[in-house]
């Protein structure tokens, strides 16, 4: 075998091998276990999300850079913003504590009527629609989500 044809044989296999390593299969949020509001007054609130999430690839990803807007009781009170990266695990199924805040001042008077309410009910029903970034190697991708739950405030 040649110079030539070993090189040419040892980049087609690299290349297969490493477009192998890159397919990329939809990592799915299985379902929230719990939302816990850490801390919530008229400046802002900050929740613990606890979420299952399954990655089916055989490499981590680095989730980062939401884009995440926020509703109490179905109004919207603002945008949420993730206090640390989440890593995902490779071929795993795992509850990830994401650690969130957000911003309550942009929903205005209403936001604080709202705020109010959920105070004096004691619960709330949380929802937040957005993408999240998931990045790995070199490779960005952005995901839709949308959940809901009710938190009990006095937890």
């Amino acid at each position: 075998m040649g110079m030539r044809t070993h090189i040419a044989l040892t980049a087609a296999l690299s290349l297969t091998l490493l477009t192998g390593c890159l397919s990329y299969r939809d990592v799915e949020l299985r379902g929230v276990e719990d939302v816990q509001v850490l801390s919530l007054d008229k400046g802002g609130i900050a929740l613990r999300v606890l979420a299952t999430v399954h990655n089916p690839n055989g490499y981590r990803i680095q989730v980062k850079e939401p884009d995440v807007d926020l509703f109490m009781d179905g109004t919207y009170v603002g945008k949420a913003t993730l206090d640390s990266t989440i890593t995902l695990d490779k071929r795993s199924t795992r509850t990830y504590s994401v650690p969130l805040h957000a911003d309550l001042s942009a929903g205005g008077a209403t936001g604080a009527l709202v705020l109010l309410g959920a105070a004096l009910k004691g619960e709330v029903l949380l929802g937040a629609k957005g993408t999240v970034t998931g990045k790995a190697f070199l490779v960005s991708k952005r995901f839709p989500f949308e959940l809901e739950q009710r938190v009990d405030l006095n937890e």
